[in-house]
């Protein structure tokens, strides 16, 4: 015999279950994900950047040589 379990969401943050819908079980997972979310944008704004200095200092280099 096969144990139904109810509708449920899993925590965004934590995986803890949740009711079905929710996205977080808590305000504290919650602002930690808008955290997480916040610092990956930030990397990847400084991955761009950084590739588009290292293209010109390659061209620039090029062009001097």
């Amino acid at each position: 015999m096969a144990l139904k379990l109810p509708d449920h969401s899993h925590c965004e943050s934590c995986g803890d279950p949740i009711p079905f819908g929710e996205s977080h079980c808590s305000e504290e997972c919650r602002i930690s994900a808008e955290n997480e979310k916040a610092k990956e944008k930030r990397t990847e704004y400084i991955t761009y950047a950084s590739i588009g200095v290292a293209l010109v200092a390659i061209v620039l280099i090029g062009y001097f040589l």
